[in-house]
């Protein structure tokens, strides 16, 4: 009895251990039998394990799950490789980015993780000199706005004008206040070398390294005549008003734009004026107003009144 009932137990446990053999069997071959393969899908960096699919090649993979690939975007392995149990399916997406570079904008979808491999990969060459931002070791992300600016430095040698002196010299033959010129001046010339820093084209900045004159100027001289005529001749006092002008006078005798030598007869100083106003005002027994920049050669404001003799040049 005893032989019997171990017997039955021995069988149920072979049996039951037969069927669940046949059911991990089924599930490992279910998909063999099924014709479903699991593959790993990472997506832009996101991984995605044990993903079922029927599909014959990765192509028909990125059809089936419904990938949204742009023309840009890379898929590994090749769209008419087999799919296979354990495959890994990688989809590296392009990012979009703008560079402003040469006056233009460049609006490019690139694979590069870095700015400097971002510009590598839209062909934009950079000199020595450029300056990018944000800097080549920063990572690249969507709609990022890349800046390069053109920095260049050009030797450039100019030729430039020098300036004449203006030399005057007394005329006593010459009637006073006429200009004559003697001898006419003519610019000298040099070459001047720069060092020129330009920014996207334009000139932004220039050092003068070197200068070489390669002909002298040639000075202008002038003689001014100092030969005085004189007219009409008149002593008296004069004082001064608040005028605003220089080296003027305001008279009752002679007409406007007459120019009259005046002399201080306590002091001997003597200067030269221009009538431009009418006065002094009758009555004040003053026969000539002084502006006060004009006075004050003669004599300190404060004095008020002073004794004069005035000489009309012809």
């Amino acid at each position: 009895m005893k032989k019997i009932f171990l017997i039955i137990i021995l069988v149920i446990f072979f049996w039951g251990g037969f069927w669940y053999w046949l059911e991990v069997s089924a599930e490992k071959n279910r998909d063999l039998f099924s014709g479903e393969q699991i593959v790993e899908v990472v997506d832009d960096g996101i991984s995605v394990l044990g993903v079922r699919t029927e599909a014959r090649t990765v192509g028909d993979f990125v059809e089936q799950a419904g990938l949204q690939l742009e023309k840009e975007d890379k898929i590994y392995p090749s769209p008419e490789t087999e799919v296979s149990g354990g495959m890994k399916i990688v989809v590296v997406r392009a990012v979009p980015i703008k560079i402003e570079v040469d006056n233009r904008t460049i609006e490019k979808k690139v694979f590069a993780d870095k700015v400097q491999s971002a510009l590598q990969e839209s062909g934009v060459v950079l000199n020595p000199s450029d300056k990018v931002e944000p800097e080549l070791s920063e990572n690249v992300f969507a709609d990022m706005e890349i800046v390069v600016t053109r920095i260049d430095h050009k030797e450039v040698t100019e030729t430039e004008e020098i300036d004449f002196k203006v030399v005057e010299k007394k005329d006593k033959n010459l009637k006073w206040r006429t200009k004559k010129v003697k001898q006419k001046g003519r610019k000298g010339k040099k070459e001047v070398k720069y060092l020129v820093t330009y920014k996207n084209g334009k000139e932004v900045k220039r050092k003068k390294i070197s200068s070489k004159v390669t002909e002298e100027p040639v000075e202008e001289i002038v003689v001014v005549g100092t030969k005085i005529k004189v007219g009409k001749v008149q002593k008296g006092r004069a004082s001064w008003y608040a005028y605003t002008g220089k080296m003027a006078a305001a008279s009752t005798t002679f007409p406007k734009g007459t120019w009259l030598r005046v002399t201080a007869r306590n002091s001997g100083k003597q200067i030269f004026v221009v009538v431009n106003d009418y006065g002094p005002d009758p009555g004040t027994g003053k026969i000539l107003d002084l502006d006060k920049e004009a006075f004050k050669k003669l004599a300190p404001l404060g004095a008020g009144v002073i004794e004069v003799k005035i000489e009309e040049i012809k």
